[in-house]
């Protein structure tokens, strides 16, 4: 698709995050094949390679009792049994796509956990002919993705974890994701996927003037999701309740 993702509808779309968990446990396949058989619009899914390679859907870099995922032998028959459920490969998810969703009209939001694998994973999900749209907070990524592929959608993510840190080191972590414009230009990315809480009036504006995408993430709450849907300036809401924002919408739309 066009890496100008700006959608400029009169309502944003939705992104199920993970999956979305109203129907089945997040990030399972259960929930990713309830995504695609309802239609939904962009179905989210964090993405991260093993030690040998492997491309695989998972949020986390470390698992209990299996440890990081970056050092998994994802060709040993052991692990694979041991990861059942919580881990499974980039292919499996778009075959349980293409099952329950032979029309494409679910998109894919792929959000890059690590860096280094761009152009394998944007191939891999460029050849089942979706919508697509990637996230990143690493501008590395968003550059490789840019360079490698760019007439794909790569958007920076705003609102790394700031727990540890130092009350300065905090303070210019979240100066640099409210004004995150040297860094946009610097990656080439052609939007950002902001939380909630920094997702500014003034950011959102900007943004507009600059043709460039916003993604807000993660809003769950009944008030919170009727806020952002109703949002100026805003192309995708990102959320585990997808079900309870579609309905929202549709009343919305419907007055």
């Amino acid at each position: 698709m066009s890496a100008d993702l700006a959608l400029r509808r009169l309502r944003p779309e939705i992104s199920w995050h993970r999956g979305g968990a109203e129907l089945a446990p997040a990030a399972s396949l259960g929930a990713f094949a309830q995504a695609a058989r309802r239609g939904a619009e962009f179905v989210e899914v964090d993405l991260r390679r093993t030690g040998d390679g492997a491309l695989v859907c998972v949020h986390d870099a470390d698992l209990p009792g299996l440890g990081a995922v970056s050092e998994l032998s994802w060709s040993s028959p052991a692990v694979r049994r041991a990861a059942a459920g919580r881990v499974f490969e980039l292919g499996q998810f778009l075959d349980v796509l293409d099952e329950e969703d032979p029309g494409r009209r679910s998109g894919i939001h792929l959000d890059l956990k690590e860096v280094g694998f761009e152009g394998e994973a944007v191939d891999a999900v460029l050849g089942r002919a979706r919508r697509l749209f990637v996230t990143s907070s690493e501008e590395a990524s968003v550059s490789a993705v840019r360079a490698a592929r760019p007439e794909v959608a790569a958007l920076l993510t705003l609102g790394r974890d700031g727990r540890g840190l130092r009350p300065a080191e905090l303070a210019r972590l979240r100066a640099g994701e409210l004004v995150p414009f040297s860094r946009v230009e610097r990656s080439g990315a052609t939007g950002v996927a902001v939380h909630y809480l920094l997702a500014t009036p003034a950011l959102r504006a900007v943004c507009r003037l600059r043709g460039l995408t916003v993604v807000v993430w993660t809003v769950d709450g009944d008030r919170q999701l009727a806020r952002w849907l109703g949002r100026r300036y805003v192309d995708v809401v990102v959320t585990d309740r997808p079900l309870a924002a579609t309905a929202l919408r549709d009343r919305a739309v419907a007055r």
